[in-house]
């Protein structure tokens, strides 16, 4: 089976691991230039399904590079109000332990072993069916290639499921966020709540403000592994309506980011607006947040979804693992032995129950 699979993230590398292992004909189509070409991800949690389907999946070696290179376990979930006193220790679910990592590190050790088959500079264009049931994709460096299935793991703005599903719903929130990174230095940590050095610390403040703070300490240096070394931060990010952000919001540059989100959280607990105000301007990228509504099940293809592609959700710590997990049961279902429609159908099925069940729990989780 020759498989084509759009968008090198982390989703889409897992695949690829999987159906290599069994033999299938695999590439990725990445739109970046490269894989650092841009600020895309920090720290990230990968709940347990998603972590079963990285070791079920990648090769052991990899898998066992991930953990290594992964958060240094620590504390839970703290809530506070902007004057730092905590609020409360929120009780996680079961299935939710997994394994806390930072992307970039991750989306590496997938992709080292799957580089001979990942194309960069080539974002997806369109798609178009064939008369023999298979596929062909156009991508925007000018070629095209042909394959039994497309796999669209091209995020939320996926152009591969505006093609598929042009009635799909997403909601564009008020919201906006600024995310960001600072450096753990000696100062950084003395500013940092200690509740965040250990955990995930989500400050709730007046009129639709959140800051969410974090900690990546790594277990083990990445360069011990071959890769780029990289060191501890903390990751941040600051969350307000579209009011308080203005019109001009995603046509700011870095610094001018970085300046807008320590002020937002200017009235609040100074060490914040400290720690912000240290964020390296490379890092800091604005958002907006999308929230898609499940759709009716469609008829089975040549072409399907995974990740937020599928199912595009609220940032509460939620994708990354649903992303993966999609991946691993894509995996599975078409290394079954099923037909490949069958496989397609079956897949799609289970990945709209809890793909927008989670959904459903990260627009709670995030206060929609």
């Amino acid at each position: 089976m020759r498989v084509l699979i759009i968008g090198a993230g982390l989703a889409g590398p897992c695949l690829a691991h999987g159906l290599r292992r069994h033999g299938h004909d695999v590439r990725l189509f990445e739109r970046d230039a490269a894989i650092d070409a841009r600020a895309q991800g920090y720290r990230i949690h990968i709940n347990d399904d998603g972590d079963a389907a990285l070791r079920t999946w990648l090769p052991a070696e990899a898998y066992e590079q991930a953990v290594a290179t992964s958060c240094v376990p620590g504390g839970g979930v703290s809530m506070a109000g902007p004057d730092l006193r905590d609020i409360a220790e929120i009780e996680l679910p079961p299935g939710v332990a997994g394994i806390t990592v930072d992307r970039l590190t991750l989306r590496r050790i997938m992709l080292r072993d799957v580089m001979g088959s990942t194309h960069f500079g080539a974002g997806f264009s369109r798609y178009e069916l064939l008369d023999d049931g298979t596929v062909r994709v156009f991508l925007t460096d000018g070629s095209t290639a042909e394959g039994d299935l497309l796999v669209a793991a091209d995020g939320v703005n996926s152009g591969v499921r505006r093609q598929l599903l042009p009635g799909f719903r997403v909601t564009v929130q008020d919201s906006r966020l600024i995310y960001g990174r600072t450096p753990l230095t000696a100062r950084a940590r003395e500013l940092t709540p200690p509740s965040a050095l250990e955990g995930f610390l989500g400050v709730m403040g007046p009129d639709g403000r959140r800051l969410a703070l974090a900690a990546q300490r790594f277990r083990r240096d990445p360069a011990g592994f071959g890769l780029p070394a990289a060191d501890d931060y903390v990751m941040w990010a600051v969350t307000a309506p579209s009011r308080v952000y203005g019109p001009g919001f995603f046509g700011l540059d870095a610094a001018d980011l970085l300046e807008l989100a320590a002020i937002t959280v200017a009235d609040w607990h100074p060490s914040l607006r400290a720690l912000i105000r240290l964020g390296d301007p490379r890092y800091v990228v604005p958002a907006s947040i999308q929230i898609s509504e499940r759709p009716e099940l469609w008829s089975p293809g040549p072409v399907t979804l995974v990740g937020d592609a599928a199912h595009p959700m609220a940032p509460a710590g939620i994708s990354a693992g649903v992303a993966i997990h999609d991946a691993g049961r894509l995996a599975s279902h078409l290394t079954s032995g099923a037909s490949l429609l069958d496989a397609v159908r079956s897949y799609e099925t289970e990945m709209l129950d809890y793909g927008f069940a989670a959904v459903a729990a990260a627009t709670r989780n995030h206060g929609g």
